[in-house]
């Protein structure tokens, strides 16, 4: 959802196990990250994207703030931020063909065919997939989220001092990560699967074009909580161990299957929704991990054994330049892997 025009080059991702700002600089292709800064946020103070700790969230924004803000200067700059959970939807529609500006009157009515939430509660935003196609009806993209998570998100991001040009999609964020970052995005079909601590945004995109996304309720909160119960480890360790596959015996490991399951398996019913949709046997090209869980320990091994696809980690940063001091530093299996929703965040609003 755009809320104003904005050339705006700082990205604040709130995720459910840290909070990252991201400034970028340099015109047309070329970009550079000025600034980095993450801070970790205690458990349970965002979940599936829900803020439960609303003041803890905006003091640790504001510790952000001010540490990023000694290297850079952050007032003024508008923000680009995303959302993602259970009070998200985004679908493909068919609709009349018409001009931007005629769907732009009747898509609260379209939406109440497709949306399950009270339309007077909710945010909506659209795009038309194949504007310059022939036929009676267009394919459109279509995104709701509930008016309470948008207005709550503004309002803690201006508490925090900033000021929210643009709320993004978290799936939507991964992709512009990954199309900027690698030329042959815009050419084959991929499953982009941004692995959180507490939601996985699964995005199936074909040369560029966005053909399903969900938001799966399952991160990596659920391998640690796995092993806390395979080894009665706390779950200070079993982070640790969950990192360590090498060091985990039978059991462990075979704790960690269901877990690895509960991704595999959507990722196997995108395949299937590719070849219903596309009424042939077109399948997934290649399968993208990001988000801090995507170095889990088997589940890159477990995704190409099921599907028999190529998995690759995505790397934000690949076509991005880092500045001289640019503050904090990927850290982590995933590393630079963390960051694809904040650097497509901050990428969107340079378009």
């Amino acid at each position: 959802m755009i809320l104003r025009k904005s050339r705006n080059n700082l990205a604040i991702d709130l995720g459910s196990s840290h909070i990252k700002i991201l400034v970028l600089e340099g015109e047309g292709p070329k970009a550079r990250i000025a600034a980095l800064g993450v801070e970790p946020l205690p458990a349970d103070a965002i979940v599936a994207g829900e803020i439960m700790d609303y003041h803890l969230v905006v003091d640790s924004l504001k510790k952000l703030r001010d540490r990023v803000g000694q290297r850079i200067r952050l007032r003024g700059r508008p923000v680009a931020t995303s959302v993602s959970g259970r009070d998200v939807i985004v679908k493909r529609i068919k609709m009349d063909r018409m001009q931007e500006g005629e769907a732009r009157q009747v898509i609260r009515w379209e939406a109440e065919q497709h949306v399950p939430f009270d339309m007077d509660s909710v945010s909506l935003d659209f795009e038309i997939l194949d504007p310059d196609a022939d036929g009676l009806q267009m394919e459109v993209l279509l995104v709701a989220a509930k008016r309470d998570l948008v207005e709550t998100r503004m309002r803690l991001l201006g508490e925090a001092g900033f000021e929210t040009a643009i709320i993004d999609i978290d799936a939507f964020a991964v992709q512009t990560a990954f199309e900027h970052n690698y030329e042959h995005a815009a050419y084959g079909t991929f499953c982009l699967v941004n692995i959180g601590r507490e939601t996985t945004n699964l995005s199936l995109v074909e040369s560029g074009r966005p053909l399903l996304t969900r938001d799966i309720a399952v991160g990596e909160r659920k391998f640690v909580e796995a092993l806390v119960e395979a080894l009665d480890a706390t779950v200070e360790d079993a982070e640790r161990r969950l990192q360590q596959w090498d060091t985990l015996d039978h059991g462990a490991r075979q704790a960690l299957d269901d877990a690895i399951d509960s991704v595999v398996t959507p990722i196997e019913r995108a395949r299937g929704f590719l070849t219903a949709s596309e009424g042939d046997k077109r399948e997934i090209d290649e399968v993208v991990l990001s988000g801090g869980g995507a170095a889990i320990p088997g589940l890159q091994a477990a995704i190409a054994d099921r599907l028999n696809v190529e998995v690759t980690m995505l790397d934000p940063l690949k076509m991005v330049e880092m500045g001289p001091d640019p503050g904090d530093v990927a850290a982590g299996p995933a590393g630079r892997a963390a960051l694809a929703v904040a650097v497509g965040l901050a990428l969107r609003g340079r378009r």
